[in-house]
């Protein structure tokens, strides 16, 4: 059985799966590697605008990185696969210029969670809970976790999230600002792509750049003249005709 699967139907949404249903979709040595591929295909392909990203099963989204598997690992070992390839599939995912929205449900841990933050959207089933447990185990939310989640809620709020090692529902995350929505479950992959549609109907080249311009903000130094770069390079790649129209 496939890690992943990577369904392109056409529509210009490609939709990821993580199918480890058996182990809560947690993340292996395996999965990464699929990961790390698909992500380079979507970006790759030019018939693909938005990816949606969720995982197979009843139970959860993702449960994290497969810490069965790393008990399996000498240190070496495990130290090698981070450095080589798990951080590496969390650095790629993020740095798409396509826009990616995470479909999550049930356990939204850990890694499974930081999977989740480093897509640009996240629709939640009512079931889905969310937690950053590492510091119970002597680890960090280093994917992406501690850096990440600030941004979205504040330090003192992700401090509390992290240094408590909490784990909150889907209606606690919406409201503290983690989510974008909170939807039945048999609606999850429906609102998913009802939100990849909305974005398919505004030029691409415009919608990379905004993306980009927001992930850089964060860079407040740069973050102006970088807005500028980009907006300059939407007008030279947009579709005219609506301008052109209304006499511009």
């Amino acid at each position: 059985m496939s890690a992943i699967n990577l369904e392109k139907r056409g529509d210009r949404v490609a939709l990821l799966t993580l199918n480890r249903p058996q182990a809560m979709n947690a993340i292996d040595r395996a999965m990464a590697r699929a990961l790390r591929a698909a992500i380079a295909d979507v970006e790759a392909d030019e018939s693909i605008d938005v990816l949606v990203l969720t995982g197979a099963g009843e139970r959860g989204f993702c449960a994290g990185v497969d810490l069965k598997e790393r008990t399996r690992l000498t240190d070496a070992e495990a130290a090698a696969y981070r450095a080589e390839e798990l951080f590496p599939m969390y650095r790629e995912l993020d740095a798409r210029s396509k826009p990616a929205l995470a479909a999550v449900f049930g356990h939204t841990l850990a890694g499974g969670f930081e999977l989740a933050l480093a897509c640009d959207l996240i629709v939640a089933a009512e079931d889905a809970s969310f937690g950053l447990p590492e510091v119970k185990w002597g680890l960090i939310p280093a994917a992406g976790g501690c850096r990440k989640l600030p941004a979205l809620i504040g330090a003192a709020r992700a401090k509390e999230l992290i240094l408590t090692a909490k784990t909150i529902s889907a209606e606690e995350a919406l409201r503290l600002g983690m989510i974008n929505r909170v939807v039945k479950k048999d609606e999850l992959l429906p609102a998913a792509r009802e939100l990849a549609r909305q974005i398919l109907q505004n030029n691409q080249p415009a919608v990379r750049g905004a993306k980009r311009c927001i992930d850089e903000a964060v860079d407040a130094r740069a973050a102006c003249a970088f807005d500028l770069e980009v907006a300059n390079r939407c007008y030279t790649t947009r579709d005219l005709t609506p301008w052109k129209e209304r006499g511009s």
